[in-house]
C-alpha cells in the first residue's frame, strides 16, 4: 500500500529548473472534457481568455507563483493571491514541488469557465496526471461541483521567453490588427499588435482533428495554407503547413497548434491564439469548429445566390459544393490567427457592376478581403453565372496581402488600389454604410434591392421548407436594415448626400409596401419605422448635415406618413421643428 502511494505521489510531482525561478510564466488552462457544455461560452477544447502572467520566487521551504501582470478582478479587487507549492526535493539544478496544494480544486485564475458558472470551490476532484517538457508544465485535472458540473481540465504553465519578441505597431488606419490592450491603466503608449515570429525561418505546423470528416481535410487544409501566398509575397516562404492528427498528438499541450471540431450544437467558428501579453507574439493558435457550422454556411449560399444558382437550392450540399464554403471559412479564421482582425470596408473597395463581370470575380471574388463579412455574390444573376461570373469570395483578396506585408514584412508596402480599411462598428445602425456585414460593392442601396430580389425570388420557387421560409424572411428585413445606415451616415468624414438619403426613404417603404405575405413580420416592420421617427437617426442627421437637412428629412417622412399608417410623428419629439 505504500509502495502504491508513494508511485501515485511521484507522477504528480513536477520539477522546475532552478533557471526558470524568476522567469515569467503564461498560465491557463484548456477543458479536456465537461459535461455540461454551455454553447461558446465553453466547452470541450476552449481555453480560458486571458492567461496570467507569473513567475515562481523562491521561499524558504518552497516556490511561489506570483502574478505578474497586475490584474484586477470585477469591481477593482485585487487580483489572485500567490500560489504556494512545498519543495519536496532539491537536486543539482532543479526543485521538485508538490503541485496539489494549488491543482486540488481547478485554480480559478485559471479557469476556462468563467467562475460564477462553478458555483463556488469543487466539492470532489483533484490531480489526475502531470507532464513536463523544457517548454511548459502541464497538470491535468478532474473536479466536480456541488451544481453537478464536472469538468476535466489541463492547467499549464508555460515558460516565455526572457527577451520579448520586439513589437510592432500596425496603423489601425491602415489595416486591423487585433492588439494587445492591456498595459497599465493611463498609458498613452500604442498597443503593439498581435503577430508570430516568424524570424529564422520558422514555420507553423497545424494538425486537423481527427474527427472532422476525411473528405473535409483538403478544403480545411487549403484554408489554411491560402494565406502562404502573402507570405511568399514578402519574402517568408510557406510559413505554413497542414496535417492530419496523428495518433499520440497531445491535443492538451499549450503548443499545439489544431483545428478542433466542437461537438455542441452551436453554429460558429473562430479563430483563437494564445499571446505573450508583454510583446504581442503569438505563442499558439486554434481554429475552433462547432458543430452546426455547416448549416450557417449552407444557409447563406441559399439566401444570397440560390435565387440565380439552382445548385444552391439543394437540402443537403454535397462535399464539390460544400468544399469550397468550409475552405472560406477556415481562411477568414485563419486570418484571425495571423493576428488580423475583420475588415468591414473591404467590399466598398469593388464598384457594385464588377461583381457582374465574369473577368473580375473570377480574379479578385465578391471581397478585398477574407476578412471581411461580404460571403457569396448575391449581386449575380442567372445570366451573370451563365457568363462565368464567380459566387464566392476570394481565397485570400488583396487587402490580405497588403496587411500580411503591414504586420510580417520588411518593408512598409505601398498601398494598392483595393486595400480599403473600415474596422468593425458594434452600433446597431452602421454610422458608416462602407462598413457593413453581408453588403456587397460600394452602393448600399443597389446591394440590399439585390438582396431583396433575391428573396422573392426563392419564396416562389417549389420546396421552399418551414426552415428556408424563415431564413428568407430575417433576411428580407436585413437587407431593409442595412440601408438605413445611408440616413445621416458618413463615409471617411463624408456625409451621405441628400439624394442618396431620400432614395434611401423611397427603397425603405417600397420594401415595406410589397411585403409578401408569407414574409410579413409586424414587429420587424414596426421596428424600423421606430428607427426612422426615434432620436438615433435624426440626431445624427442634425450632426453630419445640420437642422436644414433635418428639415428636409421630417417633410420626406411626413410625406410617407400620409401613405404610411405605421408611421407615427409625434409633434412633442424634439426634433420636430414645425
Amino acid at each position: 500500500m505504500h509502495l502504491i502511494l508513494s508511485i501515485l505521489t511521484a507522477l504528480t510531482l513536477l520539477h522546475v529548473p532552478k533557471d526558470k525561478v524568476g522567469a515569467p510564466l503564461l498560465c491557463g488552462s484548456r477543458i479536456v472534457d465537461v459535461n455540461r457544455p454551455r454553447g461558446k461560452v465553453f466547452a470541450p477544447g476552449q481555453r480560458n481568455p486571458q492567461p496570467m502572467l507569473a513567475a515562481f520566487r523562491r521561499v524558504q521551504d518552497g516556490l511561489v507563483l506570483t502574478p505578474a501582470d497586475g490584474r484586477r478582478g470585477p469591481g477593482r479587487r485585487p487580483g489572485p493571491p500567490p500560489a504556494f507549492f512545498p519543495i519536496v526535493e532539491e537536486t543539482e539544478d532543479a526543485f521538485v514541488i508538490d503541485p496539489d496544494p494549488w491543482f486540488s480544486t481547478y485554480p480559478e485564475p485559471l479557469s476556462a469557465i468563467p467562475p460564477r458558472m462553478l458555483g463556488g470551490r469543487a466539492v470532489e476532484g483533484g490531480i489526475l496526471s502531470t507532464a513536463e517538457t523544457d517548454r511548459y508544465l502541464l497538470v491535468t485535472g478532474r473536479y466536480k461541483y456541488a451544481s453537478g458540473l464536472e469538468v476535466t481540465a489541463a492547467c499549464y504553465l508555460l515558460y516565455l521567453r526572457e527577451t520579448p519578441m520586439p513589437e510592432r505597431f500596425v496603423d489601425p488606419q491602415k489595416a486591423g490588427y487585433t492588439r494587445v490592450e492591456h498595459r497599465g491603466r493611463g498609458s498613452q503608449r500604442p498597443a503593439p499588435a498581435l503577430r508570430w515570429d516568424l524570424s529564422g525561418g520558422r514555420t507553423i505546423d497545424f494538425y486537423v482533428d481527427k474527427t472532422f470528416p476525411a473528405e473535409w481535410f483538403p478544403y480545411i487544409k487549403e484554408g489554411i495554407e491560402d494565406w502562404n501566398k502573402a507570405f511568399r509575397a514578402i519574402g517568408l516562404g510557406d510559413v505554413l503547413a497542414v496535417h492530419a492528427e496523428p495518433e499520440g498528438l497531445d491535443t492538451s499541450s499549450p503548443l499545439v497548434n489544431m483545428v478542433r471540431y466542437m461537438d455542441v450544437e452551436e453554429s460558429n467558428a473562430k479563430g483563437d491564439v494564445l499571446f505573450d501579453p508583454r510583446s504581442g507574439e503569438i505563442l499558439q493558435g486554434d481554429i475552433l469548429w462547432w458543430k452546426n457550422v455547416v448549416d450557417l454556411l449552407q444557409g447563406w449560399r441559399y439566401v444570397q445566390t440560390g435565387a440565380a444558382d439552382p445548385e444552391a437550392r439543394q437540402e443537403d450540399y454535397p462535399i464539390e459544393l460544400l468544399g469550397p464554403l468550409i475552405r472560406h471559412a477556415v481562411c477568414h479564421e485563419m486570418g484571425h490567427v495571423l493576428g488580423l482582425s475583420h475588415n468591414m470596408g473591404a467590399s466598398w473597395s469593388y464598384p457594385t457592376d464588377s461583381l457582374r463581370d465574369a473577368r473580375f470575380t473570377q480574379r479578385y471574388g465578391t471581397s478585398a478581403s477574407v476578412m471581411d463579412y461580404a460571403r457569396y455574390n448575391h449581386i449575380a444573376t442567372a445570366k451573370d453565372i451563365a457568363a462565368g461570373v464567380n459566387l464566392l469570395p476570394p481565397r485570400i483578396g488583396p487587402y490580405d496581402y497588403y496587411a500580411i506585408a503591414l504586420g510580417y514584412g520588411s518593408d512598409e508596402p505601398e498601398p494598392g488600389g483595393y486595400d480599403y480599411f473600415a474596422p468593425v462598428i458594434t452600433a446597431a445602425i452602421s454610422p458608416d454604410p462602407s462598413a457593413q456585414a453581408e453588403s456587397l460593392g460600394n452602393d448600399l442601396l443597389r446591394s440590399s434591392e439585390a438582396g431583396l430580389r433575391n428573396c422573392r425570388t426563392l419564396l416562389n420557387l417549389d420546396g421552399l421548407t418551414p426552415q428556408r421560409q424563415a431564413l428568407l424572411r430575417k433576411y428580407y428585413y436585413r437587407y431593409i436594415s442595412l440601408s438605413l445606415s445611408n440616413i445621416g451616415g458618413t463615409v471617411q468624414g463624408v456625409p451621405v448626400d441628400e439624394k442618396t438619403r431620400n432614395r434611401t426613404l423611397k427603397f425603405i417603404f417600397d420594401a415595406l409596401d410589397n411585403i409578401p405575405e408569407a414574409l410579413k413580420d409586424a414587429r420587424e416592420e414596426q421596428r424600423i419605422l421606430n428607427e426612422l421617427t426615434g432620436n438615433f437617426l435624426p440626431e445624427r442627421i442634425r450632426k453630419t448635415c445640420g437642422d436644414k437637412s433635418l428639415k428636409r428629412y421630417e417633410r420626406e417622412l411626413r410625406r410617407y406618413a400620409r401613405k404610411h399608417p405605421g408611421l407615427a410623428l409625434p409633434e412633442d419629439k424634439e426634433w420636430i421643428s414645425y
